[in-house]
């Protein structure tokens, strides 16, 4: 579970994830260096494998009740840790839109907690897509 290739595996979707939502995201800030998006993906990898499971058992039943939709919130919760403990990624007020291949979104005026959410929904979309997809 924990071995070399699934650890290299976890840290580079995490710095993809993180430089695409960064990208995508308008108040989703990281500074232009690969050295912050390498030090993020390594802390969103150590809290996903050390804060999120006693997470997960704290809020097991509001977990239940809401049917699971309170993931996201700890998923949130997650990126707002990495963001606290990494030092050149930020969250602010934010605007988002999407345009791809003649889908298209608005922009839509976020504040700060739904630039968190969006952030992590964005994160974890990603890092799905590219751990079934690439990995």
């Amino acid at each position: 579970m924990f071995g070399i290739k699934n650890i290299l595996r976890s840290v580079v979707s995490n710095a993809v994830a993180i430089f695409a939502t960064a990208y995508i995201i308008d108040g989703f800030n990281v500074d232009g260096n690969l050295q912050v998006i390498g030090i993020g993906a390594v802390v969103l990898g150590l809290v996903n494998v050390f804060v999120k499971p006693i997470l997960k058992i704290i809020s097991f039943p509001i977990n239940i009740v809401t049917l699971g939709f309170f993931n996201w919130i700890i998923n949130a919760l997650v990126i707002y840790l990495t963001v606290y403990l990494v030092q050149g990624i930020s969250i602010s007020d934010g605007f988002f839109s999407f345009n791809y291949l003649g889908i298209t979104i608005p922009e839509i005026y976020l504040s700060w907690f739904w630039t968190l959410i969006a952030a992590s929904v964005s994160i974890g979309i990603i890092n799905w897509l590219i751990r079934k997809v690439l990995l």
